[in-house]
C-alpha cells in the first residue's frame, strides 16, 4: 500500500476543498505522488477518530479485476487489499472514503466497467463491515484532462479535468514538490549516485564511537550547523566540502547521534528550503553504503513524518539494501506496512 496523509508541509496543515468527482479524479496523481497505473484502487479517506484527516492510498488490486499479475489463476477475486484497507480504517475510525478504480478501458467497455464495479462494491461490503461509508466510487482508464470517468454505481460519469490543473497540484507546484511519472521514477531518485560517489568504506570494522552525552552534543550540533549552512543551496550537496560531509557521515553512524537528529526532525519537520534535506541527500548520492544509509533513513522519515508514504518507503527500501544492520528503517517499514498513521509515528519518535 501507499499512502500519503495529505497537508502536511512543515507541520502546518492545509485545508483543499473537493466539490466534485471531476475535482476529486483529477487530484489523484498528485495527493499520491504519481499516477497510478491500470489495476490500482485509489481509496480517499475522510476523517478519523479525533478529526484528524485520514490518508489516499493506493492498493494494487490486479486480483480483483481479473488481471493476471502472476501470482495466481487469472480471473480470480482476492479481496485481501479491501479487507486489508478496511482493517485500517476500523482500527483508525475512518469515518468515510471515496473510491477512485483504475482499470484499463473501464469508462469505455462495459465488460471493463463491471470489472471495475466489482471491485469497489468487495471494498464497500468489507468498508461496510468495519463501519466505514463508501460516499462515491468512480472508475477511470487513466488520468488525462479530456478522458472520461464513470460513476460505478450506475449513475453518469463525465470528463476529466487536467491533473497538472488541480488545486493540490498547484500547491504542491508552489512548495517544490514533484509528481513523478510512476513509482518506478521514484524508486530510481533514491537508487540514483554521483558520477564521484565515494564507494570505498573508510571505517570498514565500523566508525569510532562519538562517545559521552557531551560528545554526542557537539556532533549533534555539527550536522546541524552544516545543515544550517547548506540552507540556501539550490543543488543538494553542492556546497558542502567532502571532508565535511565525511565528518557528518561518519558521527551519523552513531547510534545515539542518529536517533537525536532522528528525534529533531519529527519535532521540526522539514520545511521547503531545510538544509537538512540538502545534506541528507549529499550523503545519499556521494558517500560510502554505512553513510549513505543514514541520509537515506533520514529522508524517508521525512517522507513518512510528511505524509508521503510511497517516497518514505522507496527512501527507506534503499536505506535497507544500503546498510541491513540498522535496525530504524526495518521499524519505520513495518509502521507503513501496519498503516500507523504521520502524527502516530512522529508522537512515538518524540516521546
Amino acid at each position: 500500500m501507499d499512502a500519503i496523509d495529505e497537508g502536511y508541509d512543515g507541520g502546518e496543515r492545509e485545508t483543499v476543498v473537493i466539490r466534485s468527482p471531476e475535482d476529486l479524479i483529477a487530484s489523484v496523481p498528485s495527493m499520491i505522488g504519481f499516477t497510478p497505473g491500470s489495476g490500482s484502487v485509489v481509496v480517499v479517506c475522510g476523517e478519523r477518530a479525533g478529526g484528524r484527516t485520514g490518508p489516499v492510498a493506493r492498493l494494487d488490486a490486479h486480483g480483483m479485476l481479473g488481471i493476471d499479475d502472476g501470482f495466481g489463476p487469472a480471473g480470480t477475486i482476492d479481496e485481501g487489499p479491501a479487507r486489508g484497507m478496511a482493517a485500517y480504517c476500523r482500527r483508525e475510525g475512518v469515518r468515510d472514503a471515496h473510491l477512485v478504480v483504475v482499470h484499463e478501458n473501464c469508462a469505455d467497455d462495459p465488460v471493463a466497467e463491471r470489472q471495475a464495479a466489482d471491485a469497489a462494491d468487495a471494498f464497500e461490503y468489507w468498508f461496510g463491515c468495519a463501519g466505514t461509508e463508501i460516499k462515491g466510487a468512480f472508475g477511470v482508464g487513466g488520468f488525462a484532462r479530456g478522458a472520461r470517468w464513470v460513476d460505478l454505481r450506475g449513475l453518469a460519469g463525465g470528463t476529466q479535468g487536467d491533473p497538472d490543473a488541480s488545486e493540490i497540484a498547484a500547491r504542491h507546484a508552489v512548495g517544490g514538490r514533484v509528481r513523478a511519472a510512476d513509482r518506478a521514477e521514484i524508486e530510481a531518485l533514491y537508487a540514483d549516485r554521483d558520477p564521484d560517489a565515494r564507494d570505498v568504506d573508510p571505517h570498514p570494522g565500523g566508525a569510532p564511537l562519538v562517545g559521552g552525552k557531551r560528545a554526542v552534543r557537539r556532533a549533534v550540533a555539527l550536522h546541524d550547523e552544516t545543515a544550517l549552512a547548506m540552507s540556501t543551496d539550490d543543488e543538494a550537496g553542492g556546497g558542502i566540502d567532502d571532508e565535511v560531509l565525511a565528518e557528518v557521515g561518519t558521527v551519523l553512524r552513531d547510534i545515539a547521534v542518529r536517533d537525536a537528529v532522528y528525534e529533531h526532525l519529527a519535532g521540526a519537520p522539514l520545511t521547503v528550503h531545510d538544509g537538512r534535506r540538502s545534506l541528507w541527500w549529499a550523503l545519499a548520492r556521494r558517500r560510502p553504503a554505512p553513510e549513505r544509509a543514514r541520509g537515506l533513513l533520514l529522508l524517508g522519515a521525512a517522507a513518512y513524518f510528511a505524509g508521503s508514504g510511497v517516497h518514505a518507503r522507496a527512501a527507506l527500501d534503499a536505506a535497507v539494501e544500503a546498510d541491513p544492520h540498522d535496525g530504524l528503517a526495518p521499524l519505520l517499514l513495518e509502521g507503513l506496512d501496519r498503516g500507523i498513521s504521520p502524527d502516530d509515528i512522529r508522537g512515538l519518535a518524540v516521546a
